[in-house]
């Protein structure tokens, strides 16, 4: 396997060389529920630690994860099997030592569909994966440590979930998503509700329940995810021509969310982005990719 470009990791052309990420199908077997597996690696060696920042796509993932003895990463300690609600804001880890993680990205509404859990339930919270998901998935990362083989772990966790996989294929707002990331011509909620035929307030409901948060919220992320890549393909973008080109009210709308979610402006980032060569594809599909500090 190669290693595929992440879309949604914040100045990627800063940390390419941090760490070593892949992409995996899921296979036909777990395809209604899981959009694809990844892992990710890294050894800091004497180099401390790293944070890396990613604005990820609206989806929960499970992941099997290890470190150095002592490590702790989203308040539990390592090793962890972990469920990761959708996250509101920016995902943010810190890497140190060596360490890695094998996860499993749940399409937008493929938890609730393997479990008929709320998804809201679960917004911004990592919860251990064994009070969910059955005991055998919770204890895959028993004995695991600093020089786990992800490949090994990978398989390990494909297997398990072939085996506890539903019987029944979700029938939920997953296409919806899908229709909203790949359409740019969707900038609102009453057009997104219009092109599926749903109310509103049916789709509110909705995507609550099965993705964890609102379709305003999606819709924002996926420009907010073009935006970035934008600034890093070419950091003299016109950001008065960028902003309502995708979707934004204004240059000050971008602006506002952008500090919001990342805590500097995009004239800030376009900077940041424009000090380093840059290791990124110049091309993505709208919404087709994946954020990953930890291959989100």
């Amino acid at each position: 396997m190669t290693v595929t470009p992440q879309r949604g990791l914040v100045r990627r052309p800063a940390t390419a060389e941090a760490f070593s990420t892949r992409r995996y199908p899921a296979g036909e077997a777990l395809a209604p529920w899981i959009a694809y597996f990844w892992t990710v690696g890294w050894d800091r060696g004497d180099a401390g630690p790293l944070e890396s920042t990613v604005i990820s796509f609206p989806s929960m993932h499970l992941t099997v994860e290890w470190g150095e003895p002592g490590a702790v990463r989203h308040g539990h300690p390592m090793p962890a099997t972990l469920v990761h609600g959708l996250i509101s804001r920016v995902f943010r880890v810190t890497l140190t030592g060596r360490g890695g993680v094998v996860g499993a990205r749940f399409r937008a509404d493929g938890f609730h569909a393997w479990t008929g859990l709320e998804a809201a339930a679960f917004t911004d919270r990592v919860v251990p994966a064994g009070d969910l998901l059955g005991p055998a998935v919770g204890a895959l990362h028993l004995g695991s440590g600093p020089d786990t083989d992800p490949a090994e772990q990978l398989t390990r966790l494909r297997t398990e979930l072939e085996r506890t996989r539903p019987a029944t294929v979700p029938a939920g707002v997953g296409p919806v998503v899908d229709l909203m990331a790949t359409d740019p011509g969707l900038v609102r909620v009453d057009q997104v509700a219009r092109s599926v035929a749903l109310s509103e307030r049916t789709l509110q409901r909705r995507f609550r329940r099965e993705v964890g948060i609102g379709p305003k919220w999606v819709l924002s992320r996926f420009r907010l995810q073009e935006a970035a890549l934008a600034l890093e393909r070419d950091p003299a973008v016109d950001l008065a021509v960028l902003a309502p080109r995708l979707g934004f009210y204004d240059q000050a709308h971008l602006t506002n969310t952008f500090v919001e979610m990342l805590g500097e402006t995009p004239a800030a980032y376009a900077a940041r982005a424009a000090a380093t060569p840059s290791t990124t594809s110049p091309t993505a599909a709208r919404g087709l990719g994946a954020g990953s500090g930890a291959g989100r």
